[in-house]
């Protein structure tokens, strides 16, 4: 299992993209918020689109060989 790219669970449904600013822009845009504040768990979603937290990103990360060393959050920036 990899890490596919950024999410975050925002008014109920998974909202993707490569980075979590890529995608806090998409929810802005799509839900017309202006400059409101995107509230909502960051996390990323794999390749079979399960949605993980930071920390269990991380993890998978390292374990798929997507990072080089062990880290306890995993953020958008450590991919690319």
């Amino acid at each position: 299992m990899r890490i596919k790219e950024a999410a975050i669970v925002h008014a109920g449904k998974v909202w993707t993209g490569r980075r979590h600013h890529d995608v806090i822009k998409k929810i802005i845009d799509e839900c017309g918020m202006g400059a409101a504040p995107v509230m909502g768990e960051q996390g990323f979603v794999t390749e079979c689109g399960v949605f993980l937290a930071r920390e269990s990103a991380a993890m998978i990360a390292f374990e798929a060989g997507q990072i080089p060393a062990p880290k306890k959050m995993l953020f958008s920036e450590d991919l690319y």
